[in-house]
């Protein structure tokens, strides 16, 4: 399935990339502030208390990071034996699956830092840091991908929000089971001469799947138009 054969990889090694970038900005950081220094006051950037809070909160952000990847790492290293394959010979073997909920939370945890470690660098090396040489401006591009990369960071706090409250088994990940409270919810908006309407629509609508009939000519034929308002983008 692919909570269990694509998910906790693509999660958990893209949570090592980004939290990669976190350091390697870190580094470009310290390069900078260590050697630009102030004639006028004999001060390097580093000398400044301001900027040594950026690097003290980064390097602990990054860590608490870095040490929640490696934990899941060696949980699932303990689950499947060291990625024993010749255990899924058993189709019914799916360990990795009981640890996505924490997964979600290690690319949420590494994604929000990277975001945020790229910032502050930025603020820590100033206009130098859109200097092609060094490097940040590069690291801070590469690291927002980290947040809007599916599961994207909003989804994530919804999903594991939505588990811790009501359980894991109540989402919905494929869209398989209807909201009732929230269609209730919607319904009761509707006047009655609505509702009749709306009825009489869905009747129709369940007639038609049951014939096998088509309402649009171009239904199921194109994934990037789901309504069929138009002609497939791409002929087979």
């Amino acid at each position: 399935s692919n909570s269990e054969c694509v998910m906790p990889f693509f999660l958990m090694n893209t949570s090592a990339c980004w939290n990669g970038i976190s350091l390697a900005c870190l580094d470009a950081g310290k390069k900078h502030v260590t050697r630009k220094a102030h004639a006028d006051v004999g001060m390097r950037i580093c000398d400044y208390p301001s900027i040594q809070d950026y690097f003290g909160e980064s390097m602990c952000d990054t860590n608490m990071s870095r040490a929640l990847v490696f934990m899941i790492a060696q949980a699932l290293d303990s689950c499947t034996k060291h990625m024993n394959w010749s255990l899924h010979s058993d189709l019914t073997f799916t360990p990795r699956s009981a640890y996505l909920h924490w997964l979600w939370q290690c690319k949420f945890s590494a994604a929000r830092n990277v975001n945020n470690i790229g910032d502050v660098m930025l603020h820590a090396c100033g206009g130098s840091a859109y200097k092609t040489e060094l490097g940040i401006e590069r690291l801070l591009r590469d690291g927002k991908a980290g947040w809007l990369m599916a599961p994207s960071n909003e989804v994530i706090r919804q999903l594991v929000g939505k588990s811790v409250l009501m359980g894991f088994n109540e989402l919905d990940l494929w869209e398989q089971r209807c909201n009732e409270r929230a269609l209730h919810h919607e319904l009761k908006k509707m006047n009655l001469d609505e509702r009749r309407k709306l009825a009489k629509k869905m009747l129709e609508e369940a007639d038609a799947e049951e014939r096998g009939d088509v309402k649009h000519p171009y239904q199921e034929t194109d994934f990037e138009n789901p309504f069929n308002t138009k002609p497939p983008t791409y002929n087979a």
